[in-house]
């Protein structure tokens, strides 16, 4: 006769989803690139804003995806941004926007 098998160890309990990490965050201008340039009717694309880069990366702009922004009037506008690590969904690191803020003194 075989011995007899361990229960079964299901659980009904969900899994705790680690929220994603924000590993830097800015103060930056994000400006909206359209399907048909200066277009007002034409629908957003992206948003990008400029990078501070090394010599090395060639890359002098950062993209940001249009469900990753709070709606706003206009062409650019100023947002605190966060670069989220992984996450959501996502397997690759991103920048998100928190909040629409006035422009930096310096600025």
């Amino acid at each position: 006769m075989p011995p007899p098998r361990a229960k079964e160890r299901a659980t009904t309990r969900a899994r705790a989803v680690p929220k994603p990490r924000v590993y830097l965050t800015a103060v930056v201008k994000l400006t909206r690139v359209r399907a048909h340039g200066a277009d007002p009717t034409s629908r957003t694309l992206h948003f990008t804003f400029p990078q501070k880069s090394s010599r090395s990366s060639r890359a002098t702009s950062e993209f940001v995806e249009v469900e990753d922004v709070p709606s706003f009037d206009g062409e650019s506008a100023w947002f605190e941004m966060e670069k989220v690590q992984r996450g959501e969904g996502r397997r690759w690191p991103w920048w998100r926007a928190v909040r629409q803020v006035e422009p930096p003194a310096d600025a």
